[in-house]
């Protein structure tokens, strides 16, 4: 196997590892939303619920951003396609917002508009919810989904909001979702003659010790 073939075999199973990395962050967390939604609906909502929300879009974008790194890694393929620049454009500044995240680019003394930890926002049957940690001492506006009066429509499903810029959560998960069917278009991996399967390919262990 040549050297370029070799980078595009373990790039395309890297890029389906974290594929089903992210799906399922998506299918195990995502029941965070509702679950503050009826928390609101019961007056009962809480810190917890706050919680879960942040763990859930901040593990969502790290989760993004790694899946396009990726994604952009691939030999052998056009990044000026129509595919890579729809998955671009899907993508949005996630990058840029993750890396305010992991590192705390800004200074936590600032002039930005919002939330130092931005606000998480989405749409649920019509109605609008925002979650944000106060910042105290200061003040802060929110930026929620703005709705286009002439349609009715909101222009978003599912935002995460900072210092007045919008990362449209919900279109960078269609986004990635298209390109992963985009890829498997292109490429079908086969080891020892069958074709891959990422269930095939695990270890897990338990080690123990008796003195």
């Amino acid at each position: 196997m040549d050297k370029i073939c070799s980078r595009l075999f373990q790039t395309v199973i890297l890029l389906d590892r974290q594929y089903l990395i992210t799906e399922h962050l998506i299918e195990s967390t995502r029941g965070v939303l509702p679950a503050f939604e009826q928390a609101m609906e019961e007056q009962q909502q809480g810190l917890p619920h706050v919680l879960a929300v942040y763990n859930y879009v901040f593990g969502l974008v790290d989760h993004l951003v790694r899946y396009e790194k990726i994604a952009f890694s691939l030999p052998m393929l056009n990044q000026k396609s129509a595919e890579f620049r729809t998955f671009a454009v899907a993508m949005g500044n996630l990058k840029d917002i993750r890396n305010q995240l992991q590192h705390i680019n800004n200074e936590i003394e600032n002039d930005n508009s919002g939330p130092l930890l931005g606000t998480v926002c989405w749409i649920s049957n019509g109605d609008q919810f925002l979650v944000s940690f106060n910042d105290v001492g200061r003040d802060r506006s929110w930026q929620g989904i703005v709705l286009n009066t002439h349609t009715g429509q909101y222009l978003h499903e599912f935002c995460y909001v900072y210092n007045d810029a919008y990362h449209d959560l919900g279109g960078a998960i269609s986004g990635m979702r298209t390109f992963n069917e985009f890829v498997n278009s292109k490429f079908k991996v086969e080891i020892d003659g069958k074709s891959y399967d990422s269930k095939d390919h695990f270890s897990a262990y338990k080690i123990e010790f008796q003195l």
